[in-house]
């Protein structure tokens, strides 16, 4: 019954393991496809994330590929290594990051920003497109403005679906999106036009570089299995480099618990082994391994138990008749060898002297007399 009941339990723990982990996963796979994570996230699996383009460079020996779930205050040193940067909105970061981001291009990191226009929807467009003048209908202002980058970014009404203008990268490859770049420096280098306005740029930032992209698409999930441009991807991640895909700005920022902490300084084992002893502990507790003591029930005789001197003199009453007791004591006393014939005759004498009425109490006390006299 026992062995029974421990194969149950066992059996219901691997049940429980195998349950979590599948809705483990189940949640994983969710979260990848149906959008739990934002766009261009190199979480993300569906069309819109960033997943196959991760993978693609993890696969590759000469490139090692990290993701970055830090604050951007610990970013590494950016001494050749490349931190990407997609579905940045061009209004959605802060003086203080742009500051971190200069600093880690002018320690020798190489910056690639991709920016993104879903915080621009077609209605509010098409409410303000009759304030374009005519002749200027599918351009539009300034969005953004980066000083110490020196570029303008700007919102086209028309989304910019043609072919990739450049001497560098194929032709036949396309482009989407609604942003375009216009730099306010001489340092800047236009790779690649869309329309005729400039989508691909790059300029040296200290002992860094900057690279920046005008649309996250190109490097899409969706983009890079339909109509992939290759010698854009060398050329934005060439070999031997160190690739960061930074979370932080989607707001995944980790914040390492118990576990995160056991994982960092390697402690596993530890918490195998503390579940190890606490299953042996409920076991233990549960099935004990000395013989259950028996509950002895009120209506149960009671026997009560008996030493060594208590079963000799049990043993003497059974064999041994009253009536004869100090004869045969003075019988052995006789076999114990040579005696003092004197007092012996004298024990004989008044042994046989006493009434046959008179105690065994009695008679030994007369002998003891007669041996002190």
């Amino acid at each position: 019954m026992a062995k029974d009941r421990l194969i149950a339990f066992i059996l219901i723990g691997l049940m429980a393991a195998i349950f979590v982990v599948v809705g483990v996963q189940m949640f994983k796979i969710r979260a990848e496809v149906n959008g739990v994570y934002p766009e261009y996230s190199s979480f993300r699996a569906d069309p819109k994330g960033y997943r196959i383009l991760f993978e693609t460079l993890s696969m590759l020996p000469s490139i090692h590929v990290e993701r970055s779930e830090q604050p951007l205050r610990e970013l590494p040193s950016g001494n050749g290594k490349i931190l990407v940067v997609a579905g940045l909105l061009p209004s959605g970061w802060r003086p203080e990051e742009t500051k971190i981001f200069n600093n880690w291009m002018t320690n020798g990191g190489t910056l690639l920003v991709a920016f993104s226009s879903r915080q621009f929807d077609s209605n509010e467009e098409k409410g303000r497109r009759d304030a374009v003048p005519p002749e200027d209908k599918w351009l539009r202002g300034e969005v953004a403005k980066v000083e110490s980058w020196g570029i303008r970014i700007f919102w086209s009404t028309q989304s910019l679906v043609t072919q990739l203008q450049s001497n560098l990268f194929a032709d036949q490859s396309s482009w989407a999106g609604h942003l375009y770049i216009q730099p306010t420096k001489s340092e800047w280098e236009v790779l690649a036009k869309a329309r005729d306005l400039p989508v691909v740029l790059q300029r040296k930032f200290g002992a860094g570089k900057l690279m920046v992209l005008a649309d996250s698409y190109p490097l899409s999930n969706i983009a890079l299995a339909a109509h992939r441009n290759a010698a854009l991807v060398s050329w934005l991640f060439p070999q031997h480099s160190t690739v960061i895909f930074d979370e932080t700005h989607f707001g995944i920022v980790e914040h390492p618990g118990i576990i995160g902490l056991a994982r960092k300084y390697g402690l596993d084992g530890a918490f195998v082994a503390i579940l190890g002893l606490a299953v042996l502990y409920l076991w233990a507790s549960r099935y004990s391994l000395r013989p259950v003591r028996r509950v002895r029930a009120d209506s149960e005789p009671a026997v009560r138990g008996v030493g060594g001197n208590e079963i000799f003199t049990n043993l003497l009453r059974r064999t041994l008749p009253a009536t004869d007791l100090c004869a045969i004591c003075l019988q052995i006393w006789k076999q114990k060898g040579p005696t003092n014939p004197v007092k012996q005759a004298r024990l004989e004498n008044l042994l046989n002297s006493l009434p046959p009425t008179t105690s065994q109490v009695e008679r030994y006390n007369q002998i003891v007399k007669l041996q002190h006299s």
